[in-house]
């Protein structure tokens, strides 16, 4: 006997509309009373976004007449004016994650006519303020896990020193378009013999340091990108007692020798980027990854320095993430030597844009690495051989990059092409059924490989620009439009 869904408990229809991306999920809601309060939940709302931008007033009043339990609000160059403010304490209790992008409160409001109006979001784990002088608003966020403080020209003490106050769980902190006054300079205007009195104007290390002192059991992941923090600064944070960081983002271009300092007192640390520095050569990779042999993230975008050191990356056993995009002077002889002897196995996250890897190579690599996720090889000599291996061996791929590779073309897309193996079984593209995002720019493809190859259940984003074959008129977007019943972001130019 069929059974209809809406006969079915409530757990299991949830369990079912968890499945669906946001839009379903959303337009889900409305078939029915039942279906509306199933998905009338944290589980199911948790990833649905509020955004208000500009003038917000009439969105806000409509907001107001519903009723279901969003958690996630962005608030884009709006201005915080008394409505806003009692729609912000209205939904207070059920904020989980909170943005302010380029926010202002308007002429004629100050704060201390806004001090009635504290919000305690009793809930909110994450915060993300972007150039918006709002932080006044909020009492104590006593569940804060996440701090995102990016203000330029009134990121102060006095804000750094408020939110000290009531943080105790702080996981993630990230402090941007802030300069970090000397502490010479501040003892001179600021000091006291019984404590440091925090600046409206100023910020100095005295109140980073307290905030981090204070929640170092919890912090786990420290954002300096765009701190003006001086090197000794940087160290000083590392060897503060009880500190145990999984991961940081250096301040732009710090001095790679003092990552190294940073690196062998925060031995805890399992993700390093050094995309923010401007020169790293093999030493320094090298004494990073000799006292973090438990790395799981390494991003080194861009580095026109290093070269052998690729050797000793490949024998990180736990690595999940490698970006090793652009780094132009690793040779292939080098590359040939770390794969021979390849001890990285677990990669779910792999960038080698346009890295001089041998096709050869690459393919040994991709083959040990069946549960890649993201993948990036643009620009490198990548064969429709190793395409193939590809699209039979790595099923879980949800991103694929293959802009500029010369060498693909339609066989690589179809799997039709000679010199088959007993190790090579011809396979289409379409055999990875997670592709959400797929990037073919300035490929030698044709209209009739793509008709045939590009057909994904999940596929969001497709990018075809400056493929020279390919003849884009409106039948062929059509149909690849028809196969491909998610595709939203489609750029066909």
């Amino acid at each position: 006997m069929t059974r209809d869904i809406s006969s079915l408990p409530p757990e299991d229809v949830m369990g079912i509309l968890k499945f669906l991306d946001v839009p379903s999920r959303l337009k889900a809601s409305l078939v029915c009373k039942m279906w509306f309060q199933i998905i009338n939940c944290p589980q199911l709302l948790c990833d649905v976004k509020i955004q208000f931008s500009g003038e917000v007033d009439e969105a806000i009043k409509r907001f107001s007449r519903m009723t279901r339990k969003f958690q996630w609000f962005s608030f884009i160059a709006v201005k915080i004016s008394n409505p806003v403010v009692e729609f912000l304490k209205k939904y207070s209790s059920q904020f989980v994650i909170l943005s302010f992008s380029d926010c202002k409160v308007i002429d004629g409001i100050f704060k201390h006519t806004l001090q009635d109006k504290i919000l305690h979001c009793d809930n909110l784990l994450t915060l993300n303020i972007l150039n918006s002088d709002i932080t006044f608003l909020f009492a104590p966020l006593l569940n804060l896990t996440e701090l995102n403080l990016r203000l330029k020209f009134t990121l102060s003490d006095y804000v750094i020193s408020e939110f000290s106050k009531s943080l105790s769980k702080l996981e993630k902190l990230s402090l941007g378009d802030g300069v970090v006054m000397e502490e010479e300079a501040y003892k001179r205007f600021f000091f006291t013999e019984v404590e440091p009195t925090p600046s409206y104007n100023m910020l100095t290390f005295v109140f980073i340091k307290m905030l981090i002192e204070k929640n170092r059991f919890t912090l786990r992941c420290i954002d300096f990108t765009n701190l003006q923090l001086a090197a000794d600064h940087v160290i000083t944070i590392s060897k503060i007692q009880g500190l145990k960081l999984t991961k940081i983002l250096f301040p732009y271009k710090l001095n790679s020798i003092y990552v190294e300092r940073f690196c062998e007192n925060q031995l805890s640390l399992v993700a390093v980027d050094f995309s923010t520095l401007t020169h790293v050569e093999d030493n320094i990779v090298s004494a990073v990854i000799k006292c973090l042999q438990n790395l799981q993230e390494f991003i080194i975008f861009n580095m026109q320095t290093i070269d052998k050191c690729i050797t000793e990356i490949f024998q990180l056993q736990n690595l999940v993430k490698l970006d090793l995009s652009y780094c132009f002077y690793i040779s292939q002889l080098s590359y040939n030597k770390a794969v021979s002897g390849l001890k990285t196995f677990k990669l779910k996250s792999l960038n080698l844009a346009f890295a001089k890897i041998s096709d050869d190579n690459l393919f040994k690599l991709l083959k040990c690495n069946k549960n890649i996720r993201y993948l990036n090889v643009s620009g490198t000599c990548i064969s429709n051989k190793t395409l193939n291996m590809i699209c039979n061996n790595l099923i879980l791929l949800e991103c694929l990059i293959l802009s500029s590779c010369r060498e693909i073309s339609d066989s690589g897309l179809t799997g039709e092409f000679e010199s088959y193996s007993d190790t090579l079984t011809p396979t289409r593209l379409s055999n990875l059924k997670y592709i959400t995002q797929l990037n073919l720019n300035k490929n030698s493809i044709t209209n009739k490989g793509c008709i045939k190859a590009i057909r994904f259940p999940k596929l969001k984003t497709l990018f075809l620009n400056k493929c020279r074959r390919l003849i884009l008129n409106q039948e062929f977007i059509m149909e690849l439009k028809k196969q491909n019943p998610y595709l939203q972001d489609f750029n066909p130019s």
